[in-house]
């Protein structure tokens, strides 16, 4: 979730945590964080499921599966909260025998893995992830039909973190089977169909008063509260966004459907407050919840960029089986809040208002090391967001201008079972320590130099003070002698000066910033169902509230 804490930063739901040994992953209980009010809920929980057999050796008609998981996994999507998955006794005594199981599955010893694993079973019965793990390890012991319903029942008492199944090299042998084909499968068409009643009750509920469209190519459901360009405008975003991650880092499209949100005007609140839990939807921009494939943005500038890319690289995470730590997720979604097109297709990242913050924090020393980055818990990251965030985005605009970004998530996914944190890859692809690659981000931050990124009293400005309206900016108040004289009225909306669209207060603020009085800038508006090209010539900043 990204409530916006200060202008510098976002905060991001906390990922399912994956505890990885050297040579094998083995699941534990996924549980979400919600930063925003700080309580915790449980990505899986037990529900109640259709009886099934689970004799080791039962074989079964195909569509009596496929009928069984179907409904057992409509059952699990539409469980979106809750318990725990299990009320353990001793949370020490768990984690230890857990950490026991991984270091002798580790070591190649399946068969006294999976006496650890009984043993857990018998203290926590049901555990889903521990389930999943005997599947695995039977699998591994050539014990194929056992291993299948060892997967049935890690399903039915809620493990459904199908897309690392698809991919679990121990799970090698069940490929061709008949339970594991029924299994992905059924969650596929699972997926769709709760992206459809997503979809559906949005537009019971809130009827006419949204555009609604559905774009199969990059598996989105849309509901916006938008005019129809700004609707097509905000469609086009995502859509070429979405391409350019699939072509550059992530290879290949995501597998599950997204429901997208823009709210209106009039349901921000509401939508915020009774959808998505947030306390304060005034400091919030935009959230992405992966555990129901749902953003929601307020705008349709940076807010929308840094949210889908949230999207793309979760369902990247999920087709790996890896769950990136913050600082990645965050500075990758950071970096594309603000990039603009070049001729050739390809993208330029930018620098925006959290350039100066990273700057500044180097000038005095307080940047901090990479080494201590890379250690922080997701909770410490969210704590000192205000903080962080420049930093991480600066580092991932570093690797973009040396041209090394995509080369540098190559190689993070391929050395992250030995270096979550990120460090191996940064020397892999720079052949340097990484306190020397750190150094080097350092001097390249100085030597860049500050952007403009402020108008203060006495600045060329527009003359007006406003607020974010989803696709640009809405005049509340003329302060501007010549915004006056242009026509620029109260309730008009700004979506772009000199053709450069600003879909937010941040966008307009630096496309004023370090301009001259006396200019004048093109001002495209939207008024009610009209859009209108204005020119205003700056002045002066004056008065006492919001100016630009």
């Amino acid at each position: 979730m990204e409530p916006k804490a200060t202008s510098a930063g976002y905060r991001l739901m906390m990922p399912p945590t994956v505890e990885k040994s050297k040579s094998k992953s083995r699941f534990r209980p996924e549980q979400e964080t919600v930063a925003v009010n700080g309580h915790f809920r449980a990505s899986i929980e037990p529900m109640p499921l259709p009886p099934f057999p689970h004799a080791a050796n039962a074989r079964l008609d195909r569509s009596t599966l496929r009928r069984w998981l179907m409904l057992s996994l409509l059952v699990l999507a539409t469980g979106l909260g809750g318990r725990p998955a299990s009320a353990f006794q001793s949370d020490d005594d768990a984690a230890a025998l857990e950490r026991r199981i991984v270091r002798t599955f580790g070591s190649g010893n399946h068969e006294e893995a999976l006496e650890l694993v009984s043993l857990y079973l018998q203290n926590w019965p049901g555990t889903p992830h521990m389930l999943y793990n005997r599947a695995c390890g039977l699998a591994l012991l050539g014990r194929r039909e056992a291993s299948a319903a060892a997967l049935l029942e890690a399903v039915e008492h809620g493990f459904r973190d199908f897309a690392a199944m698809r991919r679990d090299p121990d799970l090698a042998s069940m490929r061709n089977h008949e339970t594991f084909t029924s299994i992905l499968e059924a969650n596929r068409r699972i997926d769709r169909g709760t992206a459809n009643r997503q979809f559906e009750a949005w537009q019971r509920r809130y009827g006419d008063d949204y555009h609604y469209e559905t774009d199969t190519q990059h598996r989105l459901h849309f509901a916006t509260g938008l005019d129809a360009k700004a609707h097509a405008d905000m469609k086009q975003i995502i859509g070429r966004q979405a391409d350019q991650l699939t072509k550059t880092l992530f290879k290949s499209p995501p597998l599950d459907w997204c429901f997208v949100v823009v709210p209106s005007k009039n349901h921000v609140k509401e939508v915020f407050q009774r959808v998505l839990d947030v306390a304060d939807p005034a400091r919030t921009p935009g959230v992405y919840l992966h555990g129901t494939r749902l953003l929601v943005t307020r705008d349709i500038g940076e807010s929308l960029r840094h949210e889908f890319a949230h999207r793309m690289h979760w369902a990247d995470m999920d087709l790996r089986g890896q769950r990136h730590p913050m600082w990645v997720q965050e500075g990758l979604a950071s970096l594309y809040e603000e990039y603009v097109w070049n001729d050739d297709g390809t993208i330029k990242f930018v620098p925006n208002m959290r350039h100066n913050i990273a700057r500044r924090q180097v000038q005095a020393g307080i940047a901090l090391s990479w080494d201590k980055l890379f250690q922080l818990e997701p909770d410490q990251f969210l704590a000192g967001n205000a903080r962080f965030y420049p930093q991480v985005r600066s580092m991932f605009e570093f690797l973009a201008a040396l041209g090394l970004l995509e080369e540098w998530y190559e190689a993070y996914v391929a050395t992250f079972d030995q270096d979550p944190g990120g460090g191996k890859a940064f020397e892999q692809v720079f052949g340097l320590p990484v306190d020397q690659v750190n150094q080097r981000w350092k001097s390249w931050v100085l030597d860049r130099g500050s952007i403009d990124d402020r108008v203060d009293y006495g600045d060329a400005s527009i003359g007006i003070s406003g607020i974010e309206a989803g696709d640009g900016v809405q005049v509340e108040q003329i302060i501007g002698r010549n915004a006056r004289r242009a026509g620029l009225r109260r309730g008009d909306v700004i979506t772009q000066v000199d053709e450069k669209p600003v879909r937010a207060l941040g966008e307009l603020m630096l496309a004023i910033a370090g301009r001259k009085i006396g200019e004048t800038v093109q001002l495209e508006i939207r008024r009610r169902d009209q859009r209108l090209v204005i020119a205003v010539r700056l002045e002066a900043l004056r008065g006492t509230v919001n100016e630009r």
